[in-house]
């Protein structure tokens, strides 16, 4: 992780209460609860997971997944403050994915939430053939994905790809979860500008950065004037029911 992402993580942790990022997220989940069948929970780049903060008392054997060791210790920290929670049904796994295959199992509920975008399309499809071996009739998956609606994709730039490979369109998700396999029973699209507690927060991490980074002094107005502009933030979320 780069030292301005670690930076960023880090006053998101210290700033943002479990209640606050579980009020904030939308999460469909919450309606789905019922139809969640039995076997074990994953959470594939979770990072600090508003989603997964819910399930904190859950009773099911639950996976927490990222490549970042940081993300881990700070969301297992937060699961310490979640009313009922016992370690002893979770596992937090340091893991390269897809390069390390997951742990081996038939999963109730894959969450691959501000994943995908960070792959092709082709690999994109990859990813969710060899998902599907780790499902059974009834199993959910999600995905959360910037749209092609989301601020930074232009088409026009050469350089669009190099960070996130991919902006999805319905017919992405509906061309990666093919119809024969998967039932989709939620799809929402979400776009919304920064608000001002998103965008004070954005302006504090800068600080920060600028501070300990040692940021020239001709570089910080530009460099706040761009990440504090108004943006349109886009994202797919849909659910996905292995027939």
């Amino acid at each position: 992780m780069k030292d301005d992402m670690k930076i960023y993580w880090n006053l998101y942790f210290n700033k943002f209460s479990n209640d606050k990022i579980m009020k904030q997220k939308h999460n469909p989940l919450r309606e789905y609860v019922a139809e969640i069948i039995d076997g074990p929970i994953i959470d594939i780049g979770c990072g600090q997971s508003a989603l997964l903060l819910e399930f904190s008392g859950s009773e099911k054997f639950i996976y927490a997944i990222d490549n970042e060791q940081e993300q881990l210790d700070y969301l297992s920290k937060r699961l310490l403050n979640q009313p009922k929670f016992t370690i002893t049904n979770w596992s937090f796994l340091k893991l390269n994915f897809p390069d390390e295959a997951i742990p081996q199992n038939i999963y109730s509920l894959i969450i691959l939430s501000n994943i995908l975008h960070f792959f092709s399309l082709q690999k994109c499809k990859e990813i969710i053939k060899d998902i599907t071996n780790y499902t059974t009739s009834g199993s959910l998956i999600y995905i959360e994905v910037h749209s092609d609606k989301f601020y930074a994709n232009n088409p026009e730039n050469p350089e669009n790809n190099l960070y996130y490979k991919h902006y999805f369109n319905v017919d992405d998700l509906n061309n990666i979860f093919i119809e024969i396999e998967f039932e989709r029973i939620y799809l929402a699209e979400i776009e919304k500008k920064d608000s001002i507690e998103d965008k004070t927060f954005v302006s504090d991490w800068l600080d920060e950065v600028i501070r300990l980074c040692d940021v020239p002094v001709n570089e910080i107005n530009n460099l706040k004037k761009n990440y504090l502009k108004d943006k349109s933030q886009s994202d797919l979320i849909a659910i996905f029911k292995k027939k």
